[in-house]
């Protein structure tokens, strides 16, 4: 027992900040580790009870502790857990929460929800019911707005003397309001008994159980895999019927193969590449000689191309100031053209509706010529390049920032942050509290007795009780 609480010794230690707040009066119900609510198996090898086989170590505990360290850095690691985020205007993606305990009227009216961002779900709505966005593309925080009742105000903007206009950019779907997928049921379902599995659509956002996306029992499959990125929901394909389009870079079954999944590549068809590049030939040479002002050249002829090129060798020729302008039409001749060849896949889609599950880099196969970066933008879509606008993206940041410091060395800084006479309360804090453990587990580890997540509240109400008995007792110091 004393190795494996020497184990976790150091995961421990990192609440050292967090005792600091306890016993400063921050909140009398700080004590709610969950990780300390496991049940602590003492002698797994000898359980005879059903409570000692569905016990836990230590180590298993740590374990958990790291994984979800790990999905909290994946999931608010990217977001701003300090500052409001409402002065820096819509944001590419972060983590969101919507407020019922402010907004109460957005139960039942998708128009009087309200999002806010991770620090002032942090600061401004402690202790209130929230529901958790996980992260929203373009949102602008609703805290300093009237989208609040007056009476509200915003803690990370006291500047702001009144409530703010309404984000007139925000959208808001049925997840500010507790509700998912088609069947408009919460998350988890109290209703359901078996296992959620759900998945969010890449442009409504909106979260669909498994069962529900209108796709085989073959392609539920492709949602398990590492190589599935992103999907798309049903409603959203019939939405934005261009995507059907590009059907040929979705993951799909292939039948009789000992690979069950494959990733198409995202090179495209050459033969449609070809057909594209005859078609343009000819404009290609017109925007040249319209780019360069020589309106009296024919693209079309290959005799007055070699002159039009002797022509710009000869002013390459001269002067080095001469030179670098004729150099830089050069490229940006290249660029229009490079952006004007459309490669969107053409010809006859075998798309048959439903959800479509995508790879890790379809996004690099749509097609960014002026032409197409228009349609993004009539539809509303114009993410949809963007590799950085996925949400695996954004997770990936998070880890790479959590990843730069851990949890025990945030708590570090933590103790480093305060004065020197805090940091001593707190360290004498943490002793206490480590020593009281360990004696209060040896009497389990001597009589052979699995710890209960009742057990570990009675330690902890007993720290409590100890804690207010001492209120008002002179502090010396020699």
């Amino acid at each position: 027992l004393i190795e494996i609480i020497y184990l976790g010794a150091r995961k421990i230690f990192v609440y050292t900040w967090y005792l600091y707040l306890y016993f400063t009066s921050y909140s009398s119900d700080f004590w709610s580790f969950n990780f300390l609510k496991f049940v602590v198996n003492m002698n797994s090898e000898q359980a005879e009870s059903p409570l000692e086989e569905s016990s836990v170590t230590m180590i298993d505990i740590l374990q958990e502790e790291h994984e979800l360290e790990e999905e909290y850095n994946a999931v608010l690691g990217a977001s701003d857990e300090k500052c409001c985020t409402y002065v820096d205007g819509p944001i590419k993606r972060q983590a969101l929460y919507s407020c019922l305990t402010c907004c109460p009227e957005a139960r039942n009216d998708l128009t009087k929800c309200a999002g806010i961002c991770l620090a002032c779900s942090y600061r401004c709505h402690e202790n209130h019911e929230l529901i958790e966005l996980y992260t929203k593309r373009n949102f602008r925080c609703d805290c300093p707005t009237d989208r609040f009742p007056e009476s509200h105000r915003c803690l990370l903007n006291s500047s702001m003397t009144k409530l703010q206009a309404r984000n007139s950019d925000n959208l808001y779907n049925q997840n500010f309001q507790g509700l998912y997928c088609r069947c408009h049921r919460p998350y988890p379902d109290p209703e359901r008994t078996t296992e959620e599995v759900m998945l969010q659509c890449t442009i409504c956002e909106d979260w669909f159980h498994i069962h529900h996306l209108d796709v085989s029992s073959s392609d539920i499959k492709l949602a398990d895999t590492e190589a599935c990125g992103e999907m798309i929901c049903g409603g959203c394909m019939k939405i934005h019927q261009f995507l059907s389009d590009y059907i040929g870079v979705a993951l799909k079954i292939l039948e009789n193969s000992d690979e069950s999944l494959v990733n198409i590549s995202v090179s495209g068809d050459t033969s449609l590449r070809e057909e594209h590049d005859n078609k343009l030939r000819s404009d290609l040479d017109k925007s040249i000689s319209d780019i360069m002002n020589i309106n009296d050249v024919v693209a079309s002829t290959s005799t007055e191309k070699v002159e039009l090129k002797d022509e710009i060798d000869v002013e390459v020729n001269k002067s080095p100031e001469a030179k670098r302008p004729k150099i830089e039409m050069e490229r940006d001749v290249e660029t229009i053209i490079k952006e004007d060849r459309c490669n969107r896949p053409k010809g006859k889609t075998n798309y048959e509706g439903g959800a479509v599950f995508w790879g890790n880099d379809w996004r690099k196969a749509l097609c960014k010529c002026i032409q197409c970066l228009a349609l993004y933008k009539s539809e509303k879509v114009e993410y949809l390049p963007d590799i950085e606008d996925s949400a695996k993206s954004y997770e990936e940041r998070g880890k790479k920032r959590g990843a730069t410091e851990s949890t025990y060395e945030q708590g570090i800084r933590a103790l480093a942050s305060i004065g020197r006479v805090q940091q001593i309360d707190a360290i004498t804090e943490y002793n206490r509290m480590k020593e009281r453990l360990m004696e209060y587990l040896q009497t389990f580890a001597v009589s052979k007795k699995v710890v209960t997540e009742a057990d570990i509240n009675r330690f902890f109400e007993e720290m409590r009780n100890e804690k207010n008995a001492g209120v008002g007792q002179p502090y010396l110091c020699r």
